[in-house]
């Protein structure tokens, strides 16, 4: 038994036990923690162990069912609107998979959605007082990952999991273009350098909006770690979905009396932007536009039209979830080199499960909207990293999915700072209107 698989059964037994041992209130939050844990700890689609990756997938499905059935049965249900969207997703996915792959692998794959889905019908219920057990939680896995990222860097540990492409254990195959420097690029327990980026961006978002909410110092320092992770992980697209993100979290929070201050800001940064040149920083000037990721991913986009001449039915239900190689092979979606995946989400849903999956995907990413600024700003990064990234073939990705898109109003909102002030020191001062009633009755 491997160090992966060790780590793995403790922390799916651990869970399991801290789920169950939970107050009724705090049950909800245990689980989302724990699910997000061990979805970080195994590639489930890359890993060649797939006892373990089914394992982990069993576990996280029966977290969401103790959390739902353990529930505070006096507080009432949310609106679950989201979470059944989200399942008619994941769903219509699974009907597009059966068929397609052997039997083995299309229980692996029905098993990362299943629990992408569990996982939607658990977050409504999370609270604004659950944020600090959540955002603990990222804060201690982007810790442990980024520590072990950076021990890749010197050669001190190999990949912690036998992957199914061996070329990936060894980090010298990968260069990394944000930082040419390092040895590669950095993947952790990942699997893939760019699934690692994506977690520690969203951790990234968390830890923003924990801080904001909380003024604790740790969250910020762990920003700051994140954003190192992203640059060990040598993520391009991470960095530009990140920025875009915290532009929109930013906007999700911003009041009318800050706008001035935030358009300051932002032509400091613009300013700055053209001092330190950062399209070159990025390696996106015309390095970029010669390399076979740039050139691969526009042929792929280029294939709409051909995409769209299928047939009404090809357009509307895909082809199927394993026609990837045959449409490539045939010439109706153009690559690069040989290379035989889409490397776009949006291109992948609409050729292998039709319009349907395209559709309900972009209606998942919409529900952010209704969900405060962490739900918006965790939605936009995964919105703009779809431009990039196959995401629904990545068990953590749609674990991601299915936090940031159906988080509540309260949980991703931050509060005025008057609430927040009172919150925390409530029971040493009255409220603040009961303040202001006081100040003019002695006036």
């Amino acid at each position: 038994m491997t160090i992966g698989s060790l780590v793995l059964i403790s922390a799916c037994v651990i869970s399991v036990w801290v789920v169950l041992r939970a107050p009724a209130s705090a049950a909800p939050a245990r689980a989302v923690a724990a699910i997000i844990v061990i979805s970080t700890l195994v590639p489930v689609g890359s890993v060649r162990d797939q006892t373990m990756a089914m394992t982990a997938l069993a576990t996280i499905v029966l977290l969401g069912l103790f959390a739902v059935v353990r529930r505070d049965a006096s507080t009432p249900w949310p609106p679950l609107w989201g979470a059944c969207l989200f399942a008619a997703f994941g769903l219509w996915l699974i009907l597009r998979i059966l068929g397609q792959f052997s039997p083995a692998s299309t229980l692996l794959q029905a098993g990362m959605l299943a629990s992408a889905m569990a996982l939607a019908f658990v977050v409504p219920l999370l609270r604004k007082e659950d944020l600090p057990a959540v955002a603990d939680t990222f804060l201690w896995l982007v810790l442990a990952h980024t520590a072990y990222a950076a021990l890749e860097q010197t050669g001190t540990v190999d990949a912690i999991w036998p992957l199914r492409v061996e070329s990936l254990e060894n980090i010298d195959d990968r260069a990394n273009v944000l930082i040419p420097a390092l040895t590669g690029r950095s993947q952790s327990t990942f699997g893939h350098p760019i699934p690692f980026a994506v977690f520690a961006s969203v951790a990234a978002l968390v830890l923003v909006h924990a801080a904001a909410q909380t003024r604790r110092r740790r969250y910020a320092g762990g920003v700051v770690v994140a954003a190192a992770a992203v640059a060990l992980s040598g993520t391009r697209s991470a960095v530009v979905a990140l920025l875009a993100a915290l532009l929109a979290y930013g906007l999700a929070n911003l009041r009318w009396r800050r706008l001035l201050a935030m358009i300051a800001g932002a032509g400091v940064l613009a300013i700055a932007a053209l001092l330190v040149d950062l399209p070159t920083l990025l390696a996106l000037d015309g390095r970029f536009e010669s390399s076979v990721s740039y050139i691969h991913r526009s042929l792929v986009v280029g294939s709409w039209d051909a995409l769209w001449a299928r047939g009404d039915a090809a357009v509307v239900f895909g082809s199927g979830a394993g026609a990837s190689a045959e449409l490539f092979r045939a010439g109706i979606v153009r690559g690069a080199s040989n290379l035989l995946y889409f490397d776009n989400a949006y291109v992948s849903l609409f050729a292998l499960s039709g319009l349907v999956a395209l559709v309900l995907f972009c209606a998942v990413l919409g529900r952010a909207l209704f969900g405060g600024a962490l739900a918006i700003g965790g939605a936009t990064f995964l919105a703009v990293m779809g431009f990039s990234f196959d995401e629904q073939q990545w068990q953590i990705v749609l674990i991601l999915l299915a936090f940031c898109a159906l988080l509540p109003r309260a949980f991703g909102t931050v509060s005025r700072r008057s609430d927040a002030l009172d919150a925390s020191d409530g029971a040493t001062h009255p409220p603040s209107d009961t303040r202001r009633t006081a100040i003019t009755a002695e006036t």
